[in-house]
C-alpha cells in the first residue's frame, strides 16, 4: 500500500522500528486522586508503587518496537510492544494491535496491559480511540488506565528520530520521550 495518508505515515514510514528512552509518572492533584472513585483499590495501589519505585529507583526506561503491517485489515495494521523495565526487571509491558481505518486517521487499538513482572497477575485486556493528525506527524490516543480516562498526546520531531509523548489525567501527568535505534546494518536510522 502506498499513499500518504497520515496513519500510514506515522506507522509504516516514521514509527516502524525500535525505540528506545525514559518514562515519567508523577501525581499532579493528590486530593483529586484521593477522590476519585472510579479508580479503586488496586489502582490506587499501583499508582503509589508507581510513584515510590520512580522515587527510589529513578527513571524507568521504555522500550518500544512497531512492527507494520501494511497488508492486514482493511487500511493496513501495526503492532507495538511497549516494556518500562529498572535494573532490568519489567515495571509494566503493553502489547497493542493498531487497526488502522480507512480515513487515514483514526485508529482502534487493541490492547493488552501487564502490570509487574509476573505475567498475568496485574493484566487486562481493552480497547481504546486514537487518530494520527498532522500529516502523520502527530497522534492523540484516548486511553482508559489506572481506573480514569487519559489523554496521550504524541509528537514526532522533524528529524523523524525522536518522540516526545504527554499522557495526562485529571490527576495524574506522565511524559515519554524516545530515540530510534539504527537497524542493524544501518547507519542513519532515518527508515528502519
Amino acid at each position: 500500500m502506498t499513499t500518504t495518508a497520515p496513519s500510514h505515515v506515522y506507522y509504516f514510514e516514521v514509527g516502524t522500528g525500535v525505540w528506545r528512552g525514559t518514562f515519567t509518572f508523577r501525581v499532579t492533584s493528590w486530593r483529586r486522586f484521593l477522590r476519585a472513585r472510579e479508580i479503586g483499590a488496586k489502582n490506587r495501589l499501583l499508582v503509589i508503587a508507581m510513584c515510590v519505585a520512580q522515587w527510589l529507583t529513578g527513571t524507568p526506561r521504555l522500550d518500544s518496537t512497531i512492527v507494520a503491517k501494511p497488508r492486514e485489515g482493511d487500511f493496513g495494521e501495526a503492532d507495538n510492544t511497549v516494556r518500562l523495565s529498572k535494573f532490568g526487571a519489567t515495571l509494566y509491558l503493553l502489547q497493542e494491535r493498531y487497526v488502522l481505518d480507512a480515513d487515514g486517521r483514526k485508529v482502534i487499538v487493541h490492547a493488552d496491559e501487564q502490570f509487574g513482572p509476573v505475567p498475568k497477575v496485574l493484566a487486562r485486556t481493552f480497547t481504546y480511540p486514537a487518530e494520527i493528525r498532522e500529516t502523520g506527524m502527530a497522534s492523540t490516543y484516548h486511553m482508559p488506565l489506572l481506573g480514569t480516562a487519559w489523554t496521550a498526546t504524541y509528537q514526532v520531531a522533524a528529524d523523524r528520530r525522536t518522540l516526545a509523548g504527554q499522557l495526562v489525567c485529571d490527576w495524574a501527568e506522565a511524559t515519554e520521550k524516545a530515540a530510534r535505534i539504527p537497524a542493524a546494518g544501518g547507519t542513519t536510522g532515518d527508515r528502519p
